[in-house]
Order: C-alpha cells, then sequence, then structure tokens
C-alpha cells in the first residue's frame, strides 16, 4: 500500500510539473521513450522503482538490473524500447539522468464470458486500463457505431438478443481504439414433413461452439406422453451425450455430441403429428428452447416399407452422424481414405524413381564398356600385329656381283643339261 502511494505521489508530482507523458497502449503493442541526454552520457533506466539496466556512456557495458522489463527492453541511443507490452508492464518508468517520468497504461478489451454468447443471457464488456480504473472511455455501439450512454471501463448487457451482436469499439483519450467482436446465437431448427412410416429427424441445432458450456437438455412432446425421449448429459468421462434406455420410438446419436441435438423418429404415424421442443441448458442458469413441428401424410401410392427421409438405412445414418473426439464419423473416414491414398502415391513415386535410377545407372555402366573406334583402327584388323611381325625381321644385304654362284643362277625355260 505504501508503494502505490509514493507511486500514485510521483505521478502527481511528474504530471503538475509537466516532466510526465502518459502513454495507453494495447496488449501485444511496443512502446518508445527517450532518456533526453547525450549518447555518450551514463543512462539509468528504472520501472517502478526497480532497476530495469545501466548504461556506461562512454564503453556502452551494459548491466541488467531486477525489473521483468529488463528481459526484453532494449536501448538505442537514450531511447528505451519495450516490445510485446503486457497488462504487468503498466505503470511508471524513470530516467535518473534528465528526470524524466514516463507512465505507460496497457488496455485490454475483452468479453466475458465469451465472444459467442446465448440469446437471452448476460455478459460483461470490459475495456480494462491497467493500473487506472476510473479513467473514462467511450463505447460505440452496433451497427452504426451510435455511443454508448456509460462510460465506465465495465458495462452490463443484459438478456442480450440480435441486437447486440457486432463489433463495439472502446475509445481511449479519442486516440487509442480498441474493437471486441460480439455473436449472439440461437437454438435453429426447421419444420418437417414426412411420409408414414418414415425414419424422420427431428432438427435441434447450435450453428456453432459458444462460450457457455452446456450441462443438459431433453425433447419433449406433449401429444406424446408414451412416447420417452433421451435426456443431454454432460460428465467428465463421456462429455456432452445423450443418456438414454429401452427407447422403442426415438434413436439418437450415441457418441459425443457438440453442437448438434438432433433425434430420429421412427416410423412415424399421424397420430404422432404436431409439436416437439427441444430445451438445451447451459451454465449459469440459461436454457434456450426451440419448436418444430411434424406434419405426417399418407406415403403416395406404389412405395412400399418404411424409407429414411435422407435416404439412408437408419443405422447406417446413425453410424456415421457418430461424433469421435468432436467429429462425425464419416468425416474421420474421409480422412483415414485420403491418407491411405497418399501414403500409396508415395509410394508408387518412390518405387518408379527407384527403378528409373538403376535403369540410368545401368545404361551409364553399358556405354562406359565401349570403346569408340578410331581412324587408326576402322577396318584394320590384325593388321598391325603382322607389321610388327614383317617389321621385326631384317631385310638382307645385297651379294656382290663378284661372289654371286652362276650355278645358283635360275635356268632359262629352254636350258638342258
Amino acid at each position: 500500500m505504501a508503494i502505490c502511494k509514493i507511486l500514485f505521489f510521483l505521478l502527481a508530482l511528474c504530471v503538475w510539473c509537466g516532466k510526465c507523458e502518459v502513454f495507453y497502449k494495447r496488449v501485444g503493442d511496443e512502446v518508445s521513450m527517450k532518456c533526453g541526454v547525450d549518447s555518450n552520457s551514463d543512462i539509468d533506466w528504472k520501472f517502478n522503482g526497480e532497476s530495469i539496466f545501466s548504461i556506461t556512456g562512454k564503453s556502452g557495458t551494459r548491466r541488467k538490473g531486477s525489473s521483468h522489463i529488463a528481459f526484453k527492453a532494449s536501448a538505442s541511443g537514450d531511447t528505451l524500447k519495450v516490445p510485446r507490452l503486457e497488462t504487468r508492464d503498466s505503470g511508471n518508468y524513470f530516467c535518473r539522468q534528465s528526470g524524466k517520468h514516463y507512465t505507460v497504461r496497457v488496455v485490454s478489451a475483452f468479453v466475458k464470458p465469451g465472444p459467442v454468447l446465448l440469446q437471452s443471457s448476460n455478459a460483461e464488456l470490459h475495456c480494462d486500463i491497467t493500473g487506472d480504473p476510473n479513467t473514462e472511455v467511450q463505447w460505440l455501439r452496433p451497427p452504426n457505431g451510435e455511443e454508448y450512454k456509460e462510460k465506465k471501463q465495465v458495462i452490463q448487457l443484459k438478456s442480450v438478443t440480435s441486437k447486440e451482436a457486432g463489433q463495439w469499439t472502446c475509445l481511449v483519450k479519442k486516440d487509442l481504439k480498441l474493437i471486441v467482436a460480439l455473436t449472439v446465437v440461437g437454438l435453429q431448427t426447421t419444420a418437417v414433413n414426412a411420409s408414414k412410416g418414415d425414419n424422420i429427424e427431428l432438427p435441434c441445432s447450435l450453428p456453432q461452439s459458444v462460450s457457455q458450456r452446456v450441462v443438459g437438455g431433453r425433447w419433449k412432446a406433449d401429444h406424446l406422453p408414451k412416447v420417452s425421449f433421451p435426456t443431454l448429459t454432460n460428465t467428465a468421462g463421456e462429455g456432452l451425450h445423450w443418456n438414454g434406455n429401452g427407447l422403442s420410438k426415438v434413436n439418437f446419436t450415441t457418441g459425443q455430441l457438440s453442437t448438434n441435438f438432433d433425434v430420429t423418429l421412427k416410423n412415424v404415424q399421424s397420430s404422432d403429428d404436431g409439436t416437439f421442443v427441444c430445451t438445451v441448458e447451459f451454465d449459469g442458469g440459461v436454457s434456450l428452447s426451440v419448436e418444430t413441428t411434424l406434419r405426417v401424410v399418407d406415403k403416395p401410392s406404389g412405395v412400399k416399407g418404411s424409407n429414411n427421409r435422407k435416404g439412408k438405412p437408419p443405422a447406417v445414418m446413425e453410424s456415421l452422424t457418430k461424433e469421435v473426439y468432436g467429429l462425425k464419423l464419416w468425416i474421420w473416414i474421409a480422412v483415414g481414405a485420403s491418407s491411405v491414398a497418399l501414403i500409396v502415391l508415395i509410394v508408387v513415386i518412390g518405387v518408379v524413381q527407384r527403378r528409373n535410377k538403376r535403369m540410368k545407372k545401368r545404361v551409364r555402366t553399358l556405354r562406359s564398356m565401349r570403346q569408340p573406334l578410331t581412324d587408326k583402327d576402322y577396318c584394320q584388323c590384325d593388321r598391325a600385329e603382322k607389321e610388327v611381325e614383317f617389321g621385326e625381321q631384317a631385310r638382307p644385304l645385297p651379294v656382290p656381283r663378284q661372289h654371286r654362284n652362276p650355278r645358283t643362277r635360275t635356268a632359262g625355260p629352254n636350258h638342258t643339261n
């Protein structure tokens, strides 16, 4: 408490002296503050009295302080920059050398219990200025940006309807604008027409997930007192699911539910014609109800037996519409089939590439084994070996005429002994 009083006193003093500047920033923004001294001077920055860091001007040596700001702040010359602002970064920043004070207020805007609300539920719109809860803000309401009468940081919305849905704008000091998107949803259904003997779905659903937790619900038909319907139950182990045993007239999804609360009425007859009510209960005591009307007519001539309005057997329809981990079973089947097809395709591509590599390697090997013909070897056969053989024999020297033996001369064709 004493520290808060001291900080408030310092803030009031710096504002009175004209040396304090106030910044209003969103969560995640960056703020820059100047010390106002020469860049070569020593600089000491503090946050709410705790040291951020000290910089020695001549050497540039920086020593981190104990404040959590020191782990993400940076300094360039005499300028301190604090990025990724959080609500805990709101407070007083002080440069000791110049005596300058800066006040940073981090503003956050949100909706409680969440941005998606149920019709007739209550909500709070927050435009929280951390460290300064008394500053007035201006709210602009949808759809035309009309000024809201209250100028508090937190406003209460009672029993919201579609009129409150849209973008709410919070203006802080006319220079900071924050936007909060609000969605209001209710249960949806449609009237149903069926022929005698059909299995017909009674629709009841939410257009999207809501901030409030579903805790229970039921179907009801006052004109069918003997027909039992399942009840919605939300447990830690099984989550949100239908609970019902021995229901001969009604089929329902046995898996975990999310936003779809349809049930199937089997073998409808003229006595089933009437109004059916779907009720869903949420945390905080909020409940929504919606009515759907069933009209049963005679089956057209020439059509025999029972059929399902969606053209699928009830067992198949029930199996495919089961919710597993928040998604329909058919979605999981489609994802699995696609994954298998993708794996097979990858394997085929790998086998083909490997085969092509082997073929290319084989072709390169065959080409390397061939010795190209040259102009010396073309059509020479074994001439080279013969040339070497004859070339090695020495040619005899000629015999002088006087040493020749006449008897060895070859006789002419007319010579006789």
